[in-house]
């Protein structure tokens, strides 16, 4: 197929057109996804749907003046595993901060933790669990329950405010 019909089909949504970027172009993204995102291979299906989705949202942006839709597509998967990645390291960087002050003072004896997380609901409970006393990261955990990983992220967030809260009240 003619990479002018593939774009044209894109353009009017049709969805099998996307079958053929895959076809066509998969392991090109697949490559520069591994690339960006070589310590988090658990995110390379995330980030290859991020840029199926996104090539087919923003097709209309496509110039072919100022590069190949291949480039193009390339580029669109860069920078999706680039945002996957700054979340992740971001992430990481908050869970080392935690870990380093839960190692110094000594308040993860079982039965606290467990006091702790009855302030949750079962749901939050268990990504809790999972993340951060399994070791599970927040992909595998949000996959354990059927979940995106980026609602993952937004409940252990949200989860932390609460505890921030109900450890204040308790303390």
């Amino acid at each position: 197929m003619e990479t002018k019909e593939l774009i044209k089909r894109l353009k009017n949504r049709d969805e099998d057109a996307l079958y053929v970027v895959i076809e066509l172009y998969g392991k090109v993204l697949k490559g520069v996804i591994s690339k960006t995102l070589w310590k988090y291979p658990s995110l390379w299906d995330e980030a290859m749907n991020d840029s199926l989705l996104s090539i087919w949202q923003n097709i209309d942006y496509f110039d072919s003046s100022r590069s190949s839709f291949k480039n193009w597509c390339a580029a669109v998967s860069k920078y999706k595993a680039i945002d996957l990645l700054r979340r992740e390291s971001k992430f990481e960087a908050i869970l080392l901060d935690e870990n380093s002050a839960s190692k110094d003072s000594d308040v993860h004896s079982n039965l606290e933790i467990q006091e702790i997380l009855s302030a949750l609901n079962d749901e939050d409970k268990k990504l809790f669990e999972n993340i951060f006393i399994r070791g599970l990261s927040y992909g595998e955990a949000a996959s354990e329950q059927h979940i995106s990983t980026e609602n993952a992220y937004q409940k252990v967030s949200r989860a932390r405010k609460l505890l921030r809260r109900w450890r204040g009240e308790n303390v």
